[in-house]
């Protein structure tokens, strides 16, 4: 039988690459011909969805839109508020190294700012700052060395190794549609001015080939009641969900990681069986991420020799994408605003709308570093006859601090944030306090390097060196001596050594202590 090395496989979902671009995109929006002019506009945000991620060579196509939110003051009599909803498309291509068509890539978006510049009553020019990230992915099979066959009297040393096996992923794209109907207590609805959706309450299971993936999708609804007053009213509903994602070979075992991506909602009013609109129609669409690896205890080959024969090893290096800490934590801020500060001044706040924004992620000793700001916006009516609806900005600053014992600058922090709750509560006239809690999921990413042997040649002992050794050697240990080593060198074997002087595998070798080798035991 000839040598070889005993070689065992793995899958690996390495990151081939990434890149990261800041851009502007800008339009101008035509106000419908259904909408009157505007006079003023009292608040302009908005949602970034990413609808497309293709790769060609060295290259990702990102394509999404941003879809624009204006609420605005009319320019006729009524002085009444409306709102404006456009989407803004953009495609833009990322350079990544290495990407080829096929490849697996994800693409993510944040709207970091918005801006606008009110061109006419009947023209309005949107300016947004998006952050796009795209990484690309590669699913590779490596193999590892465990022994060697094919020779003699061979003595082998292993490391135990942990290492995580990849075993999928899957994407589902999952459309939710439901109607909800108002509360007894709501007024009917005449015209629908703006929505905000969320994804709320997630959470998976794993069963034996798939995961079920659990959550709710939050929609916030503010519209102009069919009333006398045309009053702003305010509601919020919550839609349960359930969808399973095929993944093969997962079990209760198996490591899952589940993300989600908003792509796109329609939301609407919508009649009731006695044809009154009461009742709102959601139409929101998602992807659903599912990803499995399965971690497993491996004894790789770290050295081997035969007292019989001459190897020569070949080594190499596995690296491998590893989770270092997975962490979830809160932001809860609290802060209060002057109501003296806005102007004109406040009658009634009927909301406050709020939208987070990161300016910088970063590792700092045992912890990663979050900062950034979240965005208030307090829509109120105003002690003013001629235009009684007004906003208020306020943006609060926050950090805050991850800890995570052993994290070092050389890793990677992945920080994502979801809004799970936003409300206020007036503590006096002329105060309100605002309450914001942001969910945090942190991911510290780190490089495993695992040492392997490629590759084993065999060749002959040098007799002449073996004939000029005793045959008896009293050997004094150094610091950092072992078994193997000191067997490896004078050709012999770790049980020998141990039978021939009385000790076991366990017993740490003292500096200074004497080892008796015995040739003649080859």
């Amino acid at each position: 039988m000839s040598l070889e090395l005993i070689k065992e496989a793995f899958r690996v979902n390495n990151l081939l690459g990434e890149d990261t671009i800041q851009t502007v995109v800008e339009n101008d929006i035509i106000v419908p011909d259904t909408k009157p002019d505007i006079a003023r506009v009292l608040l302009l945000d908005g949602d970034v969805f990413v609808t497309g991620c293709d790769t060609g060579t060295d290259r990702v196509v990102t394509s999404g839109c941003i879809v624009c939110k204006i609420l605005y003051i009319s320019d006729d009599e009524t002085r009444s508020i409306k709102s404006i909803v456009s989407n803004i498309p953009f495609s833009y291509t990322l350079d990544i190294p290495g990407v080829r068509a096929g490849i697996r890539c994800r693409a993510r978006s944040i709207l970091e700012h918005m801006d606008y510049n009110l061109l006419n009553g009947r023209k309005i020019n949107i300016k947004g700052i998006v952050s796009l990230n795209c990484k690309a992915y590669e699913d590779t099979e490596k193999d590892y060395s465990s022994g060697v066959a094919g020779v003699e009297d061979v003595q082998v040393l292993k490391d135990n190794v942990i290492l995580n096996s990849y075993l999928g992923s899957n994407k589902v794209n999952y459309v939710i549609r439901e109607d909800m109907e108002l509360p007894a207590s709501k007024p009917t609805i005449s015209e629908v001015l703006r929505n905000d959706v969320k994804i709320t309450g997630k959470d998976f299971k794993i069963a034996e080939g798939k995961v079920i993936v659990k959550g709710d999708i939050s929609i916030s609804t503010l519209y102009i009641a069919d009333d006398e007053a045309r009053s702003l009213q305010y509601l919020e509903n919550e839609v349960a969900f359930t969808q399973f994602v095929e993944l093969d070979e997962v079990d209760d075992e198996t490591l899952v990681d589940v993300d989600y991506d908003l792509v796109d909602y329609k939301i609407d009013a919508s009649e009731d069986s006695d044809g009154e609109l009461r009742c709102i129609r959601a139409e929101v669409n998602l992807n659903i991420y599912a990803e499995g690896s399965s971690q497993k205890a491996i004894e790789v080959l770290a050295d081997a020799y035969s007292p019989k024969s001459r190897l020569s090893l070949e080594r190499n290096t596995i690296e491998l994408d590893e989770i270092y800490s997975e962490n979830r934590s809160q932001i809860i801020i609290r802060d209060i605003v002057n109501l003296s500060e806005c102007t004109p001044e406040v009658s009634e706040i009927f909301n406050v709308l709020s939208r987070y924004n990161t300016s910088d992620v970063r590792i700092e000793e045992d912890r990663v570093v979050l900062e950034g700001s979240v965005q208030n916006n307090l829509l109120y009516l105003a002690n003013n006859a001629e235009q009684p609806v007004f906003c208020c900005k306020k943006d609060i600053p926050f950090k805050h601090d991850i800890e995570i014992k052993g994290v070092g600058k050389e890793m990677k922090p992945n920080v994502s944030l979801e809004m799970e709750h936003n409300n206020y509560s007036m503590i006096s006239s002329d105060q309100v306090e605002i309450r914001v809690v942001i969910g945090v999921n942190t991911k510290v990413e780190t490089k495993k390097q695992i040492p392997v042997i490629s590759k084993v040649n065999e060749g002959m002992l040098d007799e002449k060196k073996l004939q000029a050794m005793p045959s008896v050697v009293i050997y004094i240990t150094q610091p950092g001596d072992n078994l193997w080593e000191i067997a490896k060198k004078y050709g012999t074997t770790v049980d020998t050594l141990m039978k021939t002087n009385n000790i076991s595998e366990r017993d740490v070798l003292m500096v200074g202590q004497q080892i008796l080798v015995m040739r003649k035991a080859v």
